[in-house]
């Protein structure tokens, strides 16, 4: 190799072609692993997008339920718990109708006048069907709008045998170590008296609200609710009385059951409800002597046809409008996994869905439930049955009507030789889903920050039935929720053993109703 300067350059000649190549070769290959490099990182940047972006994309909009004033305080009445509990001591127990006992709504009826006397004096009350209450107060606002406040006094009996079971009798009214214990403190008797007890307390201080407040407590809600919401919602309808909102119980204060949200509470609030209907599966097939069975028979098809509820599903999971909204108000809050399934939607839709199927609960908020609830075949032991029958339950999800179901079912029956027919005659649809967007439930999430700080906020699908189905289509928007807090370990006693409400729950329950009725 030789060099030689020109205009102060360094030039270097190379006649060895060795040199040449192995100088390209080691460039080439420094080329190489740069770029190799460079893929490496861009798809290490492209993985920490895909894992990050999901999750900066979801925005908490729970911020917008903190309280923007506060409303006037003031004090509960020292014998409110008491008032409460003796209400429990009344055996409002729903029963068919022609079954019903009067003396017991009677004695109830008696204890709320005497227990609320500035209600009753302010107040116009009337008695809807037999034992139903009918109350108005009147607004303030010249052509106010009306609210409608739903509660049920009935309540579910006591199985005998489990008395002994029950650490205060289940209709004495005791408050035992602070808690009040007895048929209805949950369920449902705490929101009436709640209600009334707030009420009481505000008309006491001259507080009258600028809407119409209308309020219904049923008599048989535990039985579907048709003689006593349901005959007052039939007179609404009659009179052409709407209502602006309407709230109702069911949603709860969840502590400790919602996934990914164990350690928060979660202030559930229905803004829809799953609809009711059982059928009838029939199954005739050629019967005979036991002694020489055929390889089919009535029974035989009735399994095969069960067997496939289970193994087959009628009906395929998928997302609600207010599942949809649930997802919207939580999955923010939840932790880094559950955020990113939540936010890559709709590409992890069908995992989302499929992880809902692992629960009771996450199948009932994703499906039109189909279960067989009632099975019956045969006459006597030797005898092969030339028919049988099952009788089936199904929860509507919004979005589906009663005689979807009934030809969902009447399909899968024939697949097995049966066929499909009214249980009974009581079914009903799904209600119509309410807007969480709106003043009112904003309201609504306002209140229960301002009575439960720590509580997140958000719209739900009601599973059970409340008696404001009765009223749908009469209000622009249904809510349904109760402010009572609870864990996994309180479920089993809403008509179970030891059913129960702690006397500091009862009175912030109370507050709640002290809020919202001042924040309307």
């Amino acid at each position: 190799m030789s060099s030689s300067h020109r205009n102060g350059i360094q030039w270097c000649k190379c006649s060895n072609p060795v040199y040449i190549y192995s100088y390209f070769e080691q460039s080439y290959k420094r080329y190489i692993k740069y770029t190799y490099m460079k893929k490496i990182i861009l798809a290490l940047i492209a993985i920490v997008l895909i894992a990050v972006l999901p999750v900066l994309k979801l925005k908490s909009i729970q911020d917008k339920y903190l309280p923007s004033e506060a409303t006037e305080h003031f004090e509960l009445r020292a014998e409110a718990t008491e008032i409460f509990a003796k209400g429990l001591s009344y055996k409002t127990i729903s029963q068919v109708p022609i079954m019903i006992d009067s003396a017991a709504f009677e004695g109830l009826f008696a204890h709320l006048k005497a227990s609320y006397p500035t209600v009753y004096e302010k107040l116009q009350i009337d008695t809807v069907s037999t034992h139903t209450l009918w109350m108005k107060l009147d607004g303030t606002s010249a052509n106010a709008e009306n609210m409608l406040f739903i509660s049920h006094l009935d309540v579910v009996p006591v199985d005998p045998k489990t008395i002994k079971d029950w650490e205060a009798e289940p209709f004495a009214g005791e408050i035992v170590d602070d808690y009040v214990y007895g048929r209805g403190a949950l369920d449902d008797k705490a929101y009436a008296f709640g209600i009334l007890e707030a009420l009481e307390t505000l008309l006491s201080h001259d507080w009258n609200p600028s809407y119409n407040f209308y309020f219904c407590f049923g008599q048989d809600e535990e039985i579907g609710g048709r003689n006593g919401a349901g005959v007052a919602a039939a007179m609404c309808r009659e009179k052409g009385i709407t209502f602006r909102t309407i709230f109702d119980e069911a949603g709860t204060i969840s502590v400790g059951s919602v996934p990914g949200l164990e350690n928060t509470p979660v202030a559930l609030i229905g803004v829809a409800e799953k609809g009711y209907i059982s059928v009838e599966v029939n199954f005739e097939q050629p019967g005979g002597h036991s002694s020489m069975p055929d390889t089919e028979n009535a029974i035989l098809s009735a399994s095969a046809f069960i067997t496939s509820l289970n193994e087959d599903p009628i009906f395929k999971p998928e997302f609600t409008e207010p599942l949809q909204g649930f997802m919207t108000h939580l999955a923010p809050e939840m932790s880094f996994g559950l955020k990113w399934a939540f936010g890559l939607r709709p590409l992890t839709n069908s995992l989302i869905l499929s992880n809902y199927q692992g629960s009771s609960t996450g199948r009932a908020l994703t499906t039109n439930t189909a279960v067989a609830t009632m099975v019956g075949a045969g006459i006597k032991d030797n005898v092969v049955p030339s028919s049988s029958r099952v009788v089936c339950n199904t929860r509507i999800l919004p979005g589906y009507s009663v005689d979807d179901i009934v030809n969902a079912y009447s399909q899968r029956a024939a697949e097995y030789g049966g066929t499909v027919q009214w249980y009974n005659d009581y079914g009903v649809g799904p209600t119509a889903t309410s807007s969480f967007d709106g003043e009112d439930f904003l309201t609504l999430g306002q209140s229960i920050r301002a009575t439960f700080p720590e509580a997140l906020v958000s719209p739900y699908l009601t599973l059970g039935g409340t008696d404001s189905k009765n009223f749908d289509g009469l209000a622009k928007q249904t809510y349904r929720f109760l402010p009572i807090a609870l864990t996994p370990e309180d479920l089993p006693r809403i008509y179970g053993i030891n059913e129960r409400l702690h006397v500091d729950a009862y009175r912030d329950l109370c507050r709640f109703y002290l809020d919202l009725f001042q924040r309307i």
